[in-house]
């Protein structure tokens, strides 16, 4: 395991647990609730629009991580 896969995964976690806390909080904030079933379904359900979401902002990170590993390999290293 590489140093840039280690940053990816540190940095996927933080923001895949900070995009899940967000969306889950914004959603039970927002919804009402009739009976306890209704809070146990939203509940799930803001779980797994959270990891979704997670996931795409963890996919976009990812990415973005190659694109700065790849300019300091291009405009940095090599002057070193």
């Amino acid at each position: 395991m590489t140093k840039t896969d280690i940053a990816k995964r540190v940095v996927g976690f933080v923001v895949g647990a900070g995009t899940t806390k967000i969306v889950g909080s914004i959603i039970q904030k927002n919804t009402e609730f009739e009976k306890k079933t209704d809070k146990v379904a939203v509940a799930s359900a803001s779980c797994v629009i959270g990891w979704m979401a997670a996931d795409a902002s963890t996919k976009y990170t990812d990415t973005k991580i190659d694109e700065i590993v790849n300019w300091w390999e291009k405009n940095v290293k090599p002057k070193i």
